[in-house]
């Protein structure tokens, strides 16, 4: 792998439309960027091949499946390298975890959980305390209530411009899915361009049913996307969370801060929270000057709603499964 791999403007376009929909065959995509399917493929694979894209993951909204998610910020004390990578697999293999990943600055590790309730949220905390209580300095838990799955603009000809914007709220009706269709899931969360005939080989069932299911799972908007999952460090940009600390306020003025935020250059997760803070906003950018740039343009434009910020930047990823349980194998085309 190369660190800081050039992306010219054919990987961009490629890239750009993997990141609206990553389930479009090389035919389709090589259509609409001008290139041929051959190119493109070998195109896809070279990038792969570079880490640029880790993996291809489907946006399933698991609010609409009675799945609650919570993020458990630790804040670590007398943790050496070993010990840090010890605590961080417990999480990568915990099955309730979602995301998980190392940081600098507010926090030194942050996981997302995906649970039913409440109750066995906190029981895999108070297993986590247990074990590491020693190493724990300070600990902080959030809810999500909203979150947005923004495409990256910078790919687009070097101009940040949203084209789709995909996001899911506590809020949303719950629908109810079989085995089959939770199977199929957790098999294309993290294998999103899997084809139907291996998708039908793994659930025991024909391509033509799985190819039905899958179209009633966007139809009810439990499935929303598909994407790629990029990696900003090999594009030479860091990952950084933003945590924000919101005041009193009408929810017009919120709402405006939000659409304001998501819209921002790098922005790819901005979300509502519930906990010690209000508001997360997640970023791919160039680098710790610009993200600095753009809380202090935040600041500027909402000096009255912003009360308080903490930022993290990541610096290694562990774990991202979009749903509970989902499947680790990883299927590259």
């Amino acid at each position: 792998m190369i660190l800081n791999y050039h992306l010219d403007v054919k990987d961009r376009k490629i890239l750009a439309q993997l990141d609206t929909d990553a389930r479009q065959s090389f035919n389709q995509i090589g259509k609409k960027v001008g290139l041929s399917k051959e190119v493109i493929k070998y195109r896809i694979d070279r990038l792969q091949e570079q880490d640029i894209i880790v993996r291809f993951h489907t946006v399933v909204n698991y609010f609409k499946l009675g799945v609650v998610k919570f993020k458990l910020y630790l804040r670590l004390t007398n943790a050496n390298k070993e010990k840090l990578e010890e605590i961080a697999q417990y999480f990568f293999k915990n099955h309730s975890t979602e995301w998980v990943v190392l940081t600098t600055g507010r926090w030194d590790l942050m996981a997302g959980f995906m649970v039913h309730n409440v109750n066995e949220f906190d029981e895999e905390v108070q297993k986590a305390l247990n074990l590491f209580s020693s190493h724990i300095q300070e600990k902080a838990v959030t809810t999500t209530l909203h979150v947005a799955h923004e495409t990256r603009g910078f790919l687009q000809k070097g101009q940040y411009k949203k084209t789709k914007v995909i996001y899911h709220t506590s809020k949303d009706p719950q629908e109810k899915i079989d085995e089959t269709d939770e199977e199929i899931l957790r098999i294309i969360t993290n294998n999103a361009r899997m084809p139907v005939t291996e998708i039908a080989q793994k659930v025991h069932t024909t391509p033509r049913v799985v190819q039905y299911r899958l179209r009633e799972l966007e139809r009810k908007k439990i499935i929303l996307a598909y994407k790629a999952h990029l990696n900003p460090r090999a594009m030479g940009r860091i990952f950084c969370k933003a945590i924000i600390y919101l005041s009193t306020a009408t929810e017009q003025r919120v709402k405006s801060f939000i659409g304001y935020a998501s819209s921002l250059p790098g922005a790819v997760w901005p979300q509502r929270v519930m906990g010690a803070w209000d508001f997360e906003l997640d970023l791919e950018v160039e680098s710790y000057d610009v993200f600095q740039k753009i809380i202090l343009d935040l600041k500027e434009k909402f000096p009255d709603l912003i009360r308080n910020h903490e930022f993290c930047i990541a610096s290694k990823e562990y774990k991202l499964d979009l749903y509970p349980n989902a499947q680790k194998e990883l299927h590259h085309q």
